[in-house]
């Protein structure tokens, strides 16, 4: 079971893998952005996915002010909410659920932007997906793998309890018949295991 960050980011990484190769150390300025949205108009995908990544909104707003479909799928079906969320850009968030990105969008293996969001230590994110209306108890069709289950293997106490008093299910497991308390036992989230031990039936 691995639930490490680096194994997602990853998958990120493959979303957005046509994007140049040259990061930019500095800012643009917002003319700048504003020409790079524009002059294309059937947008530059790959230049707005990785804007949502590494949260520069000023980009992603002006592209959903031109008109992008927030609910644009790139590669394994992920979205820019789902790419928002993993890194904890709640107002990139808010901006994508506001112009209608689905808030349970599924990716190629049915992981939402609740469960990306999950594995960091991103409450706001959590909180703003969870008050849209993210499900709890989703599973992606990998593992079988909950929100809850992602918190555990990465130690995210916070977020534990976020979705705990969203009505999460501690006791699901997963498809090898293991708990979110496995999970954290076996990444030696001692603290955190213990803490799922109390809720556990």
């Amino acid at each position: 079971m691995n639930f490490v960050r680096t194994s997602l980011l990853l998958l990120a990484a493959i979303t957005i893998s046509s994007c140049n190769n040259s990061k930019k150390t500095t800012k643009e300025k917002p003319q700048e952005v504003e020409q790079k949205v524009v002059a294309s108009e059937s947008f530059n995908l790959d230049y707005i996915f990785e804007a949502a990544l590494n949260g520069n909104i000023q980009v992603v707003t002006n592209a959903l002010n031109k008109g992008f479909d927030a609910n644009t799928v790139g590669e394994e079906k992920r979205t820019a909410l789902m790419l928002a969320a993993f890194n904890g850009h709640t107002e990139i968030v808010k901006a994508l659920i506001e112009k209608g990105a689905t808030v349970d969008a599924r990716d190629a293996t049915d992981r939402t932007p609740l469960m990306f969001a999950c594995t960091g230590p991103f409450a706001p994110t959590v909180k703003v997906l969870l008050e849209a209306g993210a499900q709890v108890n989703l599973t992606d069709n990998h593992e079988n793998w909950t929100p809850f289950m992602f918190a555990a293997g990465e130690g995210q106490m916070e977020i534990l309890k976020i979705l705990l008093d969203a009505g999460a299910d501690v006791n699901m497991l997963d498809v090898d018949g293991e708990s979110s308390y496995d999970f954290a036992i076996s990444k030696g989230h001692t603290e955190v295991a213990g803490y799922i031990k109390t809720l556990m039936k």
